[in-house]
């Protein structure tokens, strides 16, 4: 039976309340002019900054799954889309992968559940008010190319959560003799993926082809192009992976030459624009990297979420400090050693950390020795053990070492202290772990990559950092992949190497250039950034194969790297570990069903054409 309290929520009429909940940017000129009332919906139209406010509004409404998308979710379940893939894991012991002593946890049936609808209607309802505006014809057709901009990006992140859903682009109007016409039957997948290429192919040319520094966080032309680009790139995945189910509901049976065909010509309009450039303002590239996501003005950011003090602010320093330099949280999610070790080195070389040889350890005399000659956005992503903190280093150890009798003794608590031959007292345990109880981290790593630790105020709410929405490396990336499944190899080779020069790693030639290369290229210079989730879907890995075939997330298990300082002379060794039960955190378990989510009871009581998707 239809839900109408459900229901009505979709098709309420729309009233404005402004200011925002959150701006987009400081700019005075467009983020920034809002009245401070309620505003009926023929009032709305007949003022120019309040039509600027309406957008505004629309453009910050949008989810971007970005910092603050990251802390809802770990706030109550430890969970974000870096901890739901095979790059971290909660340090906590709270939350669904934080747990310690549960060996597994299969993925949630509706993990990151998202129903912007009600945003869509929205930007239907502004669509068919402004043409009766007073604004000029020109102004018009920019803020309507925005506003289907915006909706296109809502059903973007519908479908790659679920498959096809209902296309609305009209607004609905209640009529309750014939409430039955609310309920809208779900297009094919297919038909989702189409509508929003053809938006943005549609509305490109009527967006600016660069915009002023003061509305650099509305769309543009290329910002359109950007969303093209990777929207077909999950596409082309889809057809080229997936499976067709209800009768096209889940799947696209198309050929997939023209999705990675049109992802790619996306990508070079982005790249041939000339309006973006990959960050390269310093000469060791560990630094450029790192101040890459801490410069809210570099020319290589192509669509950000934006933040400004002390309106408009996040937490992400605040949740993710080493412990002990928290002041009340911290710890984030720590990285994993699978990650670390899936780094390449500069010499291009993809192989494990030497911790052993003829079955003894190896000894180093500090502990960031063992990760010499690695890919220089490593020691800029993450925290090592020892890495410098501020006025301090991140020490990580698990414990001492005994050479003479191949002993290990492994800290209790952070408050153990022991004495090396050598005279020196030390904790035997890091002051920032490994600890398998409370918060510090327990797979040896903290993520480094946006922590800005020139902030001063580590508190709650004082972060700033923007959130890459969309970046040129990733339409770089996007293009090498596309061109690479096409069988174009050296011009996929030629796009890949621009990312790999700027990282300052050896370049590949066309023989190397495989696609499995690509996407570990994409897995390093994304990371933490929310795409290694989505990627892991839409190449249908993520889940066991029909034959058998080992999924990365079924199971994933823990992996870490513990440093222990040897008793004799003060050196380090290091011991590679694994498994639910040593590291206190549980394997992963991604199930062939959670390609796509599971539609809510509350949604399919409120559309009764809402057909639920397969294996629920």
């Amino acid at each position: 039976m239809l839900n109408f309290n459900t229901a009505m929520k979709q098709f309420r009429p729309i009233a404005y309340f402004l200011p925002l909940m959150s701006l987009l940017s400081a700019c005075d000129a467009f983020f920034d002019r809002q009245p401070t009332t309620y505003i009926s919906g023929e009032e709305a139209w007949t003022d120019e900054n309040t039509v600027n406010a309406i957008l505004a509004d629309a453009y910050a409404r949008i989810n971007h799954e970005d910092f603050d998308y990251f802390e809802g979710f770990w706030v109550f379940s430890q969970l974000n889309l870096s901890s739901a893939s095979d790059e971290t894991y909660p340090s906590w012991q709270q939350g669904d992968f934080g747990q310690g002593g549960k060996t597994q946890v299969v993925f949630g049936d509706e993990w990151f559940y998202l129903w912007p609808y009600d945003q869509i209607r929205n930007c239907n309802d502004i669509l068919q008010k402004l043409n009766a505006s007073g604004l000029a014809s020109q102004q018009k057709e920019i803020i309507g190319a925005e506003v289907r901009f915006i909706r296109a990006y809502h059903y973007f992140l519908l479908v790659k959560r679920f498959g096809g859903v209902p296309l609305i682009t009209k607004v609905q109007e209640y009529n309750p003799a014939h409430w039955e016409d609310l309920e809208v039957p779900r297009n094919k997948e297919q038909e989702i993926w189409d509508f929003i290429a053809d938006e943005m192919d549609a509305i490109a040319p009527l967006l600016p082809v660069k915009r002023q520094a003061c509305d650099r966080n509305r769309a543009s032309r290329y910002v359109a192009y950007a969303l093209k680009s990777r929207a077909m790139l999950y596409a082309a995945s889809i057809a080229q992976y997936g499976k067709v189910e209800l009768n096209g509901l889940t799947g696209i049976a198309a050929h997939p030459a023209p999705y990675w065909e049109a992802a790619a010509a996306a990508a070079d309009s982005v790249i041939r624009s000339g309006n973006y450039v990959l960050y390269n303002q310093y000469a060791d590239k560990s630094e450029n990297y790192n101040r890459l996501f801490l410069d809210k003005e570099n020319g290589e950011y192509i669509w950000t979420k934006a933040y400004h003090l002390p309106e408009v602010s996040h937490s992400f320093d605040f949740m993710t400090t080493p412990y002990s330099f928290t002041s009340g949280y911290g710890c984030g999610m720590t990285p994993t050693l699978d990650l670390v070790e899936s780094y390449e080195y500069i010499n291009g070389e993809i192989k494990e950390l030497p911790v052993a040889e003829n079955n003894r350890p190896i000894k180093y005399n500090h502990p960031l020795d063992l990760f010499a000659g690695k890919d220089p956005r490593l020691f800029a992503s993450v925290y090592l053990p020892m890495s410098s903190f501020k006025n301090g280093v991140v020490e990580i150890r698990r414990g001492v070492y005994r050479e003479t009798d191949r002993s290990f003794l492994a800290a209790n608590n952070l408050e153990q202290k022991t004495t090396l031959d050598n005279g020196v007292q030390i904790s035997i345990g890091g002051k920032d772990g490994i600890m398998l109880s409370t918060d510090p981290t327990k797979t040896g790593f903290y993520q480094k990559k946006f922590y800005d630790e020139k902030r001063t105020d580590f508190s709650e709410n004082k972060s700033d950092q923007s959130w890459p929405v969309f970046r040129l490396a990733e339409m770089y990336l996007n293009q090498a992949e596309a061109e690479m499944e096409l069988g174009n190899r050296n011009k996929a080779a030629e796009t890949l190497n621009k990312v790999r020069e700027r990282a300052g790693i050896k370049l590949l030639t066309e023989t190397e250039a495989t696609l499995a290369r690509i996407r570990q290229e994409r897995r390093i210079e994304l990371a933490f950034e929310n795409h290694r989730f989505w990627d892991l879907r839409r190449w249908r890995i993520a889940a066991q194969g029909e034959a058998a075939s080992a999924g990365v997330l079924a199971p994933l298990v823990p992996t870490a790297l513990w440093p222990w300082i040897v008793q004799e002379d003060g050196s380090y060794i290091f011991t590679k570990v694994s498994g639910s039960a040593n590291i206190q955190k549980p394997d992963k378990m991604f199930l062939p069903r959670h390609y796509y989510l599971k539609f809510r009871p509350e949604e399919i009581n409120a559309n009764r054409k809402l057909i639920q998707n397969p294996g629920y």
